[in-house]
């Protein structure tokens, strides 16, 4: 921690590290006074002389809450671990037992990951944990990565082609893409061309509630383009849309296999080459060597083997 070489540890109120990090958790000062068991002024005061310590103002007000500076998170990424480890050695915690824990995590998956991996991950808790409680988060890449950040969710599963050097990740799998309509669609058969595939009317799952997705990517590059008759940000009405229409979506392969699984639909390739992509696996460097979310992170890996 470079900003606090010069200080005199002797006389610093190694307090303000824990009210430092509850301020980072929860971005507000009476949810960080409730969390430490203080009163707010109390906990205005700790911040005010973080602040004169650290020659920063640390937390920014804004109307979403108390936005940390660059300065601030870069101190979250060394003294987070450090704390976490202060807090083991002192209660001296006792091996973890899924089988009779009744832990809460809290994980992080976007609306693809929910959708094939989570189903498989409860059923395997409900055997092998019965007692412990899952809550997903949800959200964009970037909003995943900060919720990992402010420790408010245990790991994060998605896409996330950055590297972080507080971070550590893990492969689960690899995806590639597949074209789905319904089965009786008059204008296509078993041969699938691009030239057809342009000619149809296009739905696009799109989180960021754009028009724009993988495929009209490529097809710009190629100077070609779809019609986008429907744009939706979530899987879930997928499959009963296409059931109903002549629309043509291009989805990750294990989606739309068990999309045609409940309703009647095809697959057919995608008629342009398209590259898959990765699925991760992220934790907080400060939470690796835990034996919890070990637990937690291995499970996850045997379950997404079997996807």
């Amino acid at each position: 921690m470079s900003d606090i070489h010069h200080i005199n540890l002797a006389g610093l109120d190694l307090n303000l590290l824990v009210v430092f990090d509850a301020l980072m958790t929860e971005h507000s000062v009476t949810r960080a006074a409730l969390r430490l068991g203080l009163s707010q002024p109390a906990t205005s005061n700790a911040l005010a002389r973080l602040r004169s310590l650290m020659e920063d103002e640390l937390f920014i007000r804004k109307t979403t809450g108390l936005s940390p500076t660059p300065k601030a998170l870069a101190l979250a990424q060394q003294l987070r671990p450090a704390l976490q480890q202060i807090q083991s050695t002192l209660l001296d915690q006792p091996n973890f037992d899924p089988a009779t824990s009744d832990r809460i995590f809290t994980i992080g998956m976007s609306d693809y990951v929910e959708f094939t991996l989570l189903p498989k991950l409860v059923k395997t808790v409900q055997i092998i944990a019965p007692s412990i409680s899952l809550q997903i988060k949800t959200g964009d890449r970037q909003k995943l990565l900060s919720l990992l950040d402010t420790g408010e969710i245990d790991l994060a599963c998605g896409l996330f082609p950055e590297k972080i050097s507080w971070h550590k990740e893990k492969l689960l799998f690899h995806e590639v893409y597949s074209c789905v309509c319904r089965q009786d669609h008059p204008n296509i058969g078993t041969n699938f061309s691009l030239e057809d595939y342009l000619k149809e009317s296009h739905l696009l799952v799109s989180i960021q509630e754009d028009r724009v997705g993988r495929v009209d990517m490529l097809l710009t590059q190629k100077n070609l383009q779809r019609h986008i008759a429907l744009s939706i940000p979530h899987f879930l009405i997928a499959p009963f849309i296409l059931a109903e229409s002549n629309l043509v979506a291009t989805l990750p392969q294990r989606v739309a296999l068990t999309f045609s699984q409940s309703q009647s639909l095809k697959l057919l390739p995608v008629p342009l080459p398209m590259a898959g992509f990765s699925v991760f696996m992220r934790w907080h460097q400060s939470t690796h060597n835990l034996p919890d979310y070990e637990w937690l992170r291995v499970l996850i890996i045997e379950v997404s083997s079997a996807v």
